[in-house]
């Protein structure tokens, strides 16, 4: 197999709205770069490239531009150029949501940095070894929901607080990684992929790339090398740094500390599966997997229902209440126009390994569900690609309601998406593999 990898900085003067909470925030200065980073494979005459970026969301319409563009530019079809989300919240919009209409100058300088971050990759391709391995992360990546005994659930409850019951869902513990060493033996570059909402600092006014950056600076000084490192997020949709319980005020894992204690933490345990990969992969296959759905958009919910949002019905998060009438009086328009929508959902083969991507803010239940069932030695999730779906929570979590349920552009697919996701990316992994049985460890 072929490998290759290149990384382009697209970090924007300060000034730039900044897209991840409810409240208006402009960057006042970078605190770390933004990054493109890309993998390039290729075997057998088929290149495929993965494109991981350090931005909250990437709408299908900006990613089609972009895979239309790349295909135009290299003859290599837009299909085979996979483009992922990493989710900090720290970086520029580039959609009107939540905040004022995109910097045009700003978007136009992604698309052209992505391309260019695919062309560098494939212009670096060198005969590699690949390695995969897997190991468990003992701290971050907690679930978010806590529940009460008024049967609710919401999003950073604590066990401090009344009623409070417990945590609604698991974790995913798994951090996974690819690596491709050259002929000499050398890293070329590193796929690293953990379930957790990058958001250490998520309501800082700069420009940050949160928890991948931070994972990436600190494998680097482990490795004491510039290695290429693409960063994908998990299923991660209710999972975040946060410890709910027991209750900790100062949380070890969030703010300025607790990003680059993160950052060490997660470059320990990939130092650890690096270093106990010593065998590569014997000729590993590159074989891509794709299908589209389509699902259905959800009514709007009565105002007793559980999923009804907060704001619109209590004096809590008032910067949010705008947001939510806004979404309730285009509901009609939405569901009338835009349903059923359709995702994108790929498997991307390496050899043993498994990467499966899909567009939306996936619980991690179901990423656990898909792993669980993958014929692949190690599998990977990756949320947030080729597209942006909202929030796709389990049905136990629509039944309790909280910020995730709430119907509004970042939540808005009906109850059985998670479940058909699930679905359609085991069929995919059963054509990626040949129909091969599920690995036996």
């Amino acid at each position: 197999m072929l490998a290759g990898f290149a990384e382009v900085d697209f970090t924007p003067p300060p000034g730039l709205n900044l897209l991840g909470q409810m409240h208006a925030r402009r960057a006042e200065r970078a605190r770390d770069p933004l990054m493109a980073t890309a993998c390039a494979l290729q075997s057998s005459g088929q290149t495929m490239v993965l494109l991981s970026v350090d931005i909250c969301i990437l709408p299908l319409p900006f990613a089609a531009d972009v895979q239309e563009m790349f295909e135009r530019e290299t003859g290599i079809p837009a299909r085979s150029l996979l483009i992922h989300a990493t989710h900090t919240h720290d970086a520029p919009s580039v959609i009107p949501l939540l905040s004022a209409p995109p910097d045009p100058t700003f978007v136009e300088q992604l698309r052209r940095s992505i391309v260019d971050a695919a062309r560098r990759a494939i212009a670096d391709l060198r005969p590699v070894q690949i390695f995969a391995g897997s190991g468990t992360m003992e701290h971050l990546g907690w679930n978010r929901r806590a529940m009460f005994k008024d049967g609710s659930s919401r999003m950073y409850g604590h066990s401090e607080m009344p009623g409070f019951e417990g945590i609604e869902g698991p974790r995913d513990p798994t951090l996974s990684l690819l690596v491709a060493r050259d002929e000499q033996g050398v890293i070329a570059g590193i796929i690293l992929n953990f379930s957790s909402h990058p958001n250490c600092i998520e309501n800082a006014s700069v420009y940050s790339a949160d928890l991948p950056g931070a994972a990436r600076r600190a494998l680097r000084r482990l490795l004491d090398a510039p290695v290429p490192i693409v960063y994908l997020t998990g299923a991660a949709g209710n999972t975040a740094p946060s410890l709910l319980d027991p209750h900790v005020p100062e949380q070890p894992w969030r703010g300025e500390d607790g990003l680059e204690r993160s950052g060490i933490y997660l470059a320990g345990e990939a130092g650890k599966i690096i270093a106990g990969c010593w065998e590569p992969m014997i000729a590993p296959a590159l074989d891509l997997a794709q299908e589209v759905i389509s699902l259905p958009l959800r009514n709007w919910p009565a105002s007793d229902d559980a999923n009804y949002p907060e704001p619109l019905k209590t004096d809590s998060w008032a910067d949010a209440v705008g947001y939510y009438r806004a979404a309730e009086a285009d509901w009609p328009r939405l569901v009338a126009g835009d349903s059923p929508e359709p995702l994108r959902l790929s498997v991307l083969r390496v050899g043993d390994a498994a990467i499966c991507f899909n567009p939306a803010e996936l619980f991690v239940e179901y990423g656990l569900e898909i792993r669980a069932e993958s014929p692949a030695r190690v599998t990977m999730i990756a949320e947030l690609t080729d597209g942006y779906a909202g929030y796709v929570p389990t049905r136990r979590s629509l039944g309790r309601g909280g910020y995730e349920t709430w119907p509004a552009p970042t939540s808005r697919l009906s109850v059985e998406s998670g479940e058909k996701i699930v679905q359609s990316t085991r069929r995919l992994l059963k054509r990626a593999f040949n129909d091969r049985p599920r690995h036996s460890p």
